[in-house]
């Protein structure tokens, strides 16, 4: 199962307004480890317990006593549970926008920077971040009035206090990496996440696009509507994976993007004419 983030929780608190999500008060009672989807960037206070993020170089452990600031996009995530404790965590979300913006306001602090490639970056808490935390904490408690406009300048206190810290270089590469960050080609975009349970404004952000540019680069790429490529090529895999692998119809939908099954087999009898078990039976009968 995919998770995605930012988006509200049974059972956690989220600070939001209107249909902008601020942050997550994250608590949990039990060990878990999941494969993520981030909307946005992310900065992750570790209050409780410990996280472990699974990347393809190494794994990363972030505790109490460090932040972790991590790119939007996929990531693999264990959320660990210590002996007598929950595991709870502080999550602020931040978009590319929030960082160009703050980049061109504080452009000094950013001058000889080179960006890096990292997808996320550990940096040990101050006395600073940590009053940063106890303060943001009590908004969930008690929002203020203009709790949008209060968050949304909360993001550049924090900005700054991370500037501040000793790790203040390898911060500036990060936020610069963000900045600075450019249109990849659509169709890696497209055809690395094909199977992934994506919408289009969520394929759209991942390529660093508006929707109206991800649809009109898509469309005049490949000729066609995203929506009606994206099903197309998730049905054709599909039906190769009906034929040549034991997976059952419910399996086969979720490996191919589609998270509910009877929408995957309405479309199936759309495009081949019967339903996935049926057209196994016939093969079988043949």
């Amino acid at each position: 199962m995919l998770l995605k983030f930012p988006q509200d929780f049974p059972g956690q608190q989220v600070l939001k307004a209107g249909n902008v999500h601020y942050s997550m008060l994250k608590q949990r009672r039990m060990a878990e480890k999941r494969r993520i989807f981030l909307k946005e960037n992310t900065l992750i206070f570790v209050i409780n317990g410990y996280k472990i993020l699974h990347t393809e170089q190494a794994s990363v452990r972030v505790e109490a006593g460090s932040v972790v600031l991590v790119r939007s996009g996929f990531h693999i995530l264990s959320d660990i549970v210590e002996d007598g404790t929950d595991f709870k965590s502080l999550l602020i979300y931040f978009s590319d926008e929030d960082v160009s913006r703050f980049a061109h306001k504080y452009h000094s602090l950013f001058t000889g920077t080179q960006a890096t490639t990292q997808q996320q970056l550990v940096v040990p808490i101050t006395s600073h971040l940590d009053n940063f935390r106890e303060t943001y904490i009590r908004y969930f408690q008690s929002p203020p009035h203009h709790l949008s406009a209060i968050l949304s300048l909360k993001k550049f206190e924090l900005f700054l206090l991370l500037m501040e810290t000793p790790q203040q270089q390898a911060v500036a590469a990060f936020l610069q990496s963000i900045s600075n960050v450019q249109p990849p080609e659509i169709e890696w975009v497209v055809r690395r996440h094909l199977f992934e349970p994506l919408t289009l404004p969520e394929l759209a952000q991942l390529s660093n696009r508006s929707l109206a540019a991800f649809k009109r680069d898509f469309q005049q790429h490949f000729g066609t509507s995203p929506r009606k490529w994206i099903i197309s090529q998730r049905l054709l895999h599909a039906y190769n994976l009906l034929f040549n692998s034991p997976l059952q119809v419910a399996e086969i939908s979720l490996e191919c993007g589609f998270e509910h099954t009877p929408h995957f087999i309405s479309l199936f009898r759309q495009q081949y004419g019967d339903t996935p078990q049926a057209l196994r039976s016939k093969s079988a009968i043949i």
